[in-house]
């Protein structure tokens, strides 16, 4: 089931990192999320009947579920699914597409407001502004199982895009738009609260 305190079955008033929450009440005591910790119960069924004894390969998350409505995880969630993969020896995965380059206001990366560290970050559109640019940024121990193998990438390394991608990181950092993402998005959430 999709951990959506907003809309799902499970969730409060104080279950998300966001300013606007559900109206439904909130029995959770401080720094603790009831629903969180029910949706995390489901993850570790899921791993308990589904994953190998030798462990997963791989958890891979959005730190806002951009695609499927711009949910929020549940408090904690997203932290204790990557101690779960952690200790079936798996990879966490972090898809910065849409979340990555100071677009939640708060963090450069989406998965900062989470406390991990991811051991793949995957990125996108906001690399490049539009220009079509991705990137996939990783530890030194992942990044030389590519040397075992003959890896190809048709596109790769093109000069026009890294002079596009370089100029957009400046221009997010010049013009604090990370910043002006915080303010502009807070005037819009409330705009958008609905009562």
């Amino acid at each position: 089931m999709h951990p959506d305190v907003y809309r799902g079955i499970w969730g409060g008033q104080r279950c998300r990192y966001s300013p606007i929450q559900t109206t439904r009440y909130c029995s959770c005591p401080l720094n603790q999320c009831e629903a969180s910790n029910k949706f995390y119960e489901q993850l570790v069924n899921a791993f308990q009947y589904n994953v190998p004894i030798t462990g997963a390969a791989a958890l891979i998350a959005e730190s806002i579920q951009g695609v499927s409505g711009v949910k929020e995880f549940p408090r904690y969630f997203l932290r204790r699914a990557y101690e779960l993969i952690k200790s079936n020896n798996g990879l966490f995965i972090s898809d910065e597409v849409q979340t990555g380059f100071g677009r939640t206001g708060d963090n450069y990366w989406g998965f900062e407001m989470h406390g991990v560290s991811p051991d793949i970050v995957t990125m996108a559109k906001g690399i490049a502004n539009g220009f079509p640019m991705g990137a996939v940024v990783t530890t030194t121990e992942i990044a030389q199982v590519l040397t075992k193998a003959a890896h190809f990438n048709t596109f790769g390394g093109n000069p026009v895009g890294c002079v596009i991608a370089s100029t957009v990181l400046d221009v997010i950092k010049d013009e604090e738009l990370q910043y002006n993402c915080k303010q502009v998005s807070a005037q819009i959430i409330g705009y958008l609260r609905v009562v």
